[in-house]
C-alpha cells in the first residue's frame, strides 16, 4: 500500500466515528414533539384566557355585540397575572421551537389587547374630576381612542389564532 492510501484510510477511521454520532443527533432532534407537561400547563392557562374573552370573526359582529370579555377588565387583569406567573415557569421548561413560539406571541397578545382595553375601559361610576381630563383630549387622541376597542377585538383573535397554532403544531407532532 501506498503511504497516500495508508493516510487516506486512517483519516476515514478517524472521521467516520464523529460523522456517524452527528447523524444520530441530527436523527434525534427530529423525533415527533411530544405533549409534555409544560405544553399542557401552558394551552390551559391560556385556554383559560381564551374563554373569558369574546373573539370575533368579523368587525359586524363586534359593532352588534360591543363586548369585549364576558368579565370585568379587573376580572381579567387578575387572570392574566396568574396565567402570566404560570407562563413563567413553564415556558422554560418548554423546548425551543414553533410552539413556544405561538405560545408566547398568543401571551403577548392578551398582554396587547389587556393593554388597550384599560385605555377605552370606562368605569361605570365616574367621578367629575375624570370628565374635565376627557375634555382635554386632541383630536388625534380622540380619534385613537375611538379605535382601541377594535384594536382589543383585533388582539383577541390574534392570540386565538397563535394559540390554535400550537394545538395544531402538537397534534401533527411538530415543535
Amino acid at each position: 500500500m501506498s503511504p497516500r492510501i495508508r493516510v487516506l484510510v486512517f483519516l476515514v477511521f478517524i472521521m467516520i466515528p464523529p460523522t456517524t454520532s452527528g447523524q444520530t443527533i441530527a436523527r434525534a432532534s427530529l423525533a415527533p414533539f411530544a405533549r409534555t407537561d409544560a405544553t399542557s400547563e401552558a394551552l390551559a392557562a391560556l385556554g383559560r384566557l381564551r374563554s373569558q374573552v369574546i373573539v370575533y370573526r368579523t368587525q359586524q359582529e363586534f359593532d352588534d355585540a360591543g363586548r369585549l370579555a364576558h368579565i370585568s377588565l379587573a376580572d381579567f387583569e387578575n387572570e392574566f397575572m396568574e396565567v402570566t406567573a404560570e407562563l413563567a415557569t413553564t415556558l422554560e421548561s418548554m423546548p425551543a421551537g414553533r410552539v413556544k413560539t405561538n405560545v408566547m406571541n398568543a401571551l403577548a397578545s392578551y398582554r396587547d389587547g389587556l393593554h388597550w382595553w384599560r385605555k377605552v375601559d370606562r368605569p361605570r361610576v365616574v367621578h367629575v374630576s375624570m370628565l374635565a381630563a376627557e375634555e382635554d383630549l386632541s383630536p388625534a387622541d380622540m380619534a385613537l381612542k375611538s379605535t382601541a376597542a377594535y384594536t382589543v377585538a383585533i388582539h383577541w383573535r390574534q392570540a386565538a389564532r397563535y394559540l390554535q397554532r400550537a394545538e395544531v403544531l402538537i397534534q401533527s407532532g411538530e415543535r
